[in-house]
């Protein structure tokens, strides 16, 4: 095992979560704190698109290289950029007009979740295969870190040094795990590598058994999502102060959701992977109870559900992250892999202006409600698809050996 590519793997997956956690755990708080309604707060969500439909560019970054190292170069000119878009966020004032806040935001994560194909297709082409599993549990942790940096961080900073001076610092932070780079050489691109171009790169809907999986990557975590977005807004409802939202919201949830993959992660390597993603999403239904039980039963403890969840979303994490690494061709990571996450991410990506339009309607419960039964889709796709396959393969051997 190299750990220099794993500690490699891990800090560059810290940097790449710092803006993405602000977005999407800090962000919304601040915001709700300052007046503004679910629904407002779940358009403003919006601007992370990028990070799901980042796969439809992937291929440029796969075919072309911008300087001697294949992906690096992509890694470096592309956080200059986001780190711009940073700048420019800092100077708006999130309070008085959304729409600079939305736009800044936008550019920041359209080049940061333009780099993650890049990040992406250097760890999958720089680890061995063996090494696969491992670098899953290092990238999950590092994206935990970069969950404390970027949220509890961010909203500790805020509340001290205020808009500006906290994107300042958060933008440093960003740009020093970035310097590992250096420590890592990345491999050439195969030399027998076909043409890239966006037939081949599609070619890959096109596998044996992909329907099935991408069902499964678009509902396993939507349960989990779908319970973790009132949450954080019940914190502030709650009359919670941004110390204790920041603590519970911001570190003791990701430091569980780290820990969580780094435990799981070695358990489950063994396992072949329909079964783990089976086991992943049956262990989800026990947490989801416990989760529905609190928001309903004890609200006022809804902090303790916002670490379950956590758990949960770290361990299917881990999973599904393997197993989506496992699926990309060597000579298309980038897109292969951001194809696969994009569909992890879409549905629950547009969920926030729904579920705030139903927040702002209905209350907190009929979120919670909707997440148990979804829970077992996923479930019933793994099963369905693993008969079907057995049974092909049965009848395929009866065919060859009569």
């Amino acid at each position: 095992m190299r750990w220099r590519v794993l500690l490699v793997v891990g800090l560059l997956y810290t940097a790449q979560f710092i803006p993405f956690s602000f977005a999407n755990m800090a962000l919304p708080i601040i915001l709700r704190r300052e007046g503004y309604s679910a629904t407002d707060i779940g358009l403003i969500q919006l601007a992370s698109l990028p990070y799901i439909f980042k796969f439809l560019w992937a291929p440029l970054i796969d075919r072309f290289q911008l300087g001697h190292q294949r992906y690096k170069s992509w890694i470096v000119v592309l956080s200059l950029i986001h780190l711009l878009g940073i700048c420019a966020l800092a100077l708006t004032d999130p309070i008085s007009n959304a729409v600079p806040l939305f736009i800044a935001l936008l550019i920041a994560g359209l080049a940061v979740s333009t780099q993650d194909v890049a990040v992406d297709a250097f760890v999958i082409s720089t680890m061995r295969p063996e090494e696969r599993t491992i670098g899953s549990t290092f990238q999950n942790v590092g994206l935990y870190a970069g969950a404390i940096v970027g949220g509890f961080g961010f909203l500790y900073l805020y509340d001290y040094v205020g808009w500006t001076a906290a994107l300042l610092i958060q933008a440093g932070l960003f740009a020093l795990p970035l310097f590992t780079l250096l420590l890592v050489k990345e491999p050439p691109r195969p030399a027998n590598a076909p043409r890239i171009d966006w037939t081949s790169a599609f070619r890959f809907f096109m596998q044996e058994r992909m329907l099935g999986w991408l069902a499964v990557l678009a509902v396993i975590r939507l349960p989990l999502v779908l319970t973790l977005i009132p949450m954080r807004l019940m914190m502030v409802d709650q009359g919670m102060s941004l110390q204790e939202i920041a603590t519970w919201f911001g570190l003791i949830a990701m430091c569980a959701g780290g820990g969580a993959a780094a435990l799981f992660g070695p358990l489950l390597r063994k396992l072949p992977q329909d079964r783990a993603v089976f086991c992943v999403g049956l262990l989800n239904i026990p947490f989801l109870l416990a989760i529905s039980t609190i928001a309903a039963q004890f609200p006022t403890e809804i902090r303790y559900g916002i670490v379950i969840v956590w758990v949960a979303i770290a361990i299917t994490d881990v999973v599904m992250f393997r197993a989506a690494m496992d699926r990309t061709r060597p000579e298309l990571p980038g897109f292969d892999f951001s194809a696969q996450i994009a569909i992890y991410l879409l549905i629950p990506g547009l969920l926030d202006p729904v579920v705030g339009y139903v927040i702002d309607t209905q209350g907190y419960l009929p979120t919670f409600l909707a997440a148990l039964p979804l829970a077992l889709l996923p479930l019933s796709i793994v099963y369905i698809t693993s008969i079907r396959f057995s049974q092909a393969k049965q009848q395929h051997t009866s065919t060859v050996n009569p």
